[in-house]
């Protein structure tokens, strides 16, 4: 059985899936899906190790022979690490032309599968199309539809839904010792991501730079297109895969925001979580209508999925922010509010003088069956 802890939000579905492969009747390509940071390679870590029963295997599951583990820092995966004849170690062919070395299965798991080249992608293919005897496949990516249809076609879809904020606060304060006040907003910048929330609430500096994205954001009302183009320069991240990330999260923030605006407006304020902002919420709902709240709710999803297709961050940024503020239907300037002393960056002693991590930064060279590199689930 999975440990909740580790499998907020996801234990029943890991749990459902081991007690198929345990009746013989799992799948032997599946493929799980959801937002960055809910925990897609955790639980198909977690999954896994179950499968080879990797779990008390000597220097850790994944110095396990049959569990085959791609979650590098690479942008992009090539077709050299899916072919056989791998230079830096057993590609995923390579692992899967073995035999079983302790039981009678093999599990590959390929993290953030929409990494793949269309030529890998194509080569991953006949793999699915002709699985070895035993094999099983297991594949997560937060956008699928930069696969092909013909490798999601043959995969059974694992979705994992966003977790509530609720229980994510509540993890956060119990399983990480995380102040009430913080983990509440971390959970809330979250949009029902664990991984990240754990990030914003327990990394230096971290939720204190999406605040201040937000209150800048929030700033910009009235501005016109000079407070537009100054508000993007301000926060639009560099190019490249930490540019993308940090530009996604602080797109998060904003479009949890303006959704917390939307049920204002709406009349029905018990549905948000920025509870810490409710007077800029107020004064949003009074000088907006609810559609124009939701046209810019949906204007910052769209920048957020362009971002995340490799759109030029600084483009993108200004593109948005100038429909949002440069006409006359701009939002209203406002106030943030004061920030608890909870909010304010963490110490060095509080998070064990722990530097940011951001999904660019190296997780160690890609691992394959036999070789002892950590790897980082997510």
């Amino acid at each position: 059985m999975p440990d909740p802890s580790l499998l907020l939000g996801h234990a029943a579905t890991v749990d459902r899936l081991r007690r198929l492969a345990e009746a013989g009747e799992l799948t032997h390509a599946m493929l799980f899906t959801g937002p960055d940071g809910v925990g897609k390679t955790t639980a198909a870590l977690e999954l896994a190790v179950g499968v080879v029963g990797a779990a008390g295997w000597p220097g850790g599951p994944l110095s396990h022979p049959d569990l085959w583990v791609e979650d590098g820092s690479a942008e992009n995966l090539s077709i050299e690490r899916v072919k056989p004849g791998g230079k830096e170690g057993p590609t995923l062919q390579d692992f899967l032309a073995l035999r079983p070395y302790a039981g009678g299965r093999r599990v590959a798991l390929l993290a953030r599968a929409d990494r793949l080249t269309e030529q890998a992608a194509n080569c991953l293919l006949k793999t699915i199309e002709e699985p070895p005897a035993g094999s099983h496949l297991v594949l997560t990516a937060a956008h699928p539809e930069k696969l092909p249809e013909t490798v999601i076609s043959r995969c059974e879809h694992i979705v994992l839904r966003p977790v509530a904020s609720s229980d994510i606060g509540r993890w956060l304060e119990t399983r990480h010792s995380v102040d009430p006040e913080r983990a509440g907003v971390a959970a809330a910048l979250a949009a029902g991501a664990p991984g990240r929330a754990l990030r914003l609430a327990t990394e230096t500096g971290v939720l204190a730079a999406e605040l201040d994205a937000l209150d800048r954001f929030l700033a910009t009302g009235g501005g016109g297109v000079v407070g537009a183009l100054r508000t993007a320069a301000a926060v639009a991240p560099g190019a490249g895969a930490e540019g993308r990330e940090q530009g996604l999260a602080t797109l998060s923030a904003w479009s949890s925001f303006v959704r917390d605006a939307a049920c204002f407006a709406t009349g029905a304020p018990e549905l948000a979580l920025w509870t810490a902002y409710r007077p800029a919420l107020e004064r949003w709902a009074e000088e907006l209508p609810a559609e124009r709240i939701v046209v810019i709710l949906g204007r910052i999803v769209a920048a957020g999925e362009a971002v995340a297709a490799y759109a030029q961050p600084r483009l993108a940024f200004e593109t948005l922010l100038l429909d949002i503020f440069a006409g006359s239907d701009s939002p209203p300037a406002v106030e943030p509010p004061k920030r608890p002393a909870a909010l304010a960056a963490l110490s060095d002693a509080a998070t064990g003088d722990r530097g940011p991590r951001r999904r660019g930064a190296p997780r160690g060279k890609p691992r394959a069956a036999g070789s002892r590199s950590p790897a980082a689930a997510r």
